[in-house]
This record gives structure tokens, C-alpha cells and sequence, in this order.
């Protein structure tokens, strides 16, 4: 019997989030090829793939959960949305930006918006979708193991997990109430 593909997600500890936003800078440090201080001295657009959202007392970051059976590649209208190796994947050279997937998502962790420098690409808009992808080139390209997020994280409240990983090994990492709201989201 073959092993199963990793099912990596990032994991949200809002106990632990003190509502920084490193996660958000370190982000677009590994998604665009100057700094997020240079960029934002330019006056380029930014777009982080998680965000952090404050309600009241409670801080939290959002990104895309990666599901199995993805609205948002269920939504696009041009199967340029897909579910490869355990992790939800968007062509953004070829996204058209009609913002299907943001409509679908119930995560709200996808928008569409141009980011960094920019240059003609022959479309008319030239936006395109823009979520987490685990920072599958920038972690390849720099041999790191976990996340920009994760690493940038000053309180540990960000963790890659692993959903393939034994029950056993995820109720040791999470609350009991974070491990019915995780086992209700990716009930396969």
C-alpha cells in the first residue's frame, strides 16, 4: 500500500495570535521578488495570503484551508483551480480575475488583485486569484520545511500540519474544540 499524499494546512492558535501581522509581511516577502518595505516605499501593491482579522479581543489569521472538494475550483469557470498533491493550486498566469472562486470560498481567502511590479501581459486585466499555496516556490527555493508565515510568527501561533498525519498526533497539537471544527471541515 502506497502512502498517502501529505494534506498540509495551516493551523490558527487565535489564543496565541497577538494580532502583529508579520505572517501578512512575511507573506509578501515570499511571494514577490522585492521586500514588503521596498514595495510598499514604491508604492506597489501587496498582497498577502493570509490575513489577520480582528474582531473585539479576538485576533485571527485566515488562509485557505485547502480543502479536498474545493468550491473555489468547483466554481472557476475555467478549470484553472485545482486539487494537486494534498494542496489547492491556482494558475494565476492564466486566471482571467472574474472572481468566481472569491464568491465560493466560504473561507473568504481568496481575492483576486495584481501584486509587486507589473508588466503588459497581453490580457486586458491583468489580476488573477491570489491564496495560500503552502509557499511551495519560496520553501523549494530557500530548502525551508514550514511556511513563510509559520516561520515569521513571533508567538508560535501559526503551525503546517499535516490532516494524513494519525488522529492521535493532531489531538496533541490542537484543543478539543479546534479538533471538532477541523474534523467537521475536512470530513471526507
Amino acid at each position: 500500500m502506497s502512502n498517502p499524499v501529505p494534506k498540509q494546512i495551516i493551523h490558527a492558535n487565535p489564543d496565541k495570535c497577538i494580532g502583529c501581522k508579520k505572517c501578512e509581511i512575511a507573506c509578501v516577502n515570499a511571494h514577490i521578488d522585492i521586500s514588503y518595505k521596498e514595495a510598499k516605499k514604491r508604492g506597489l501593491p501587496v498582497m498577502p495570503r493570509i490575513k489577520v482579522v480582528k474582531v473585539d479581543n479576538l485576533k485571527y489569521p485566515i488562509q485557505c484551508r485547502h480543502c479536498v472538494d474545493s468550491p473555489c475550483a468547483n466554481a472557476c469557470p475555467f478549470g484553472l483551480i485545482t486539487y494537486v498533491d494534498g494542496s489547492v493550486r491556482v494558475n494565476e498566469r492564466m486566471c482571467a480575475g472574474c472572481k468566481m472562486c472569491v464568491m465560493a470560498c466560504p473561507y473568504g481567502s481568496i481575492e483576486v488583485g495584481v501584486e509587486g511590479e507589473t508588466s503588459f501581459t497581453g490580457r486586458k486585466n491583468q489580476a488573477s486569484a491570489k491564496k495560500c499555496d503552502l509557499c511551495r516556490a519560496w520553501r523549494a527555493s530557500n530548502g525551508r520545511e514550514v511556511c513563510a508565515c509559520v516561520e515569521a510568527c513571533p508567538k508560535h501561533a501559526l503551525e503546517i500540519i499535516d490532516l494524513s498525519a494519525s488522529y492521535v498526533e493532531l489531538a496533541m497539537k490542537m484543543s478539543a474544540t479546534q479538533l471538532l471544527r477541523l474534523r467537521q471541515t475536512y470530513r471526507e
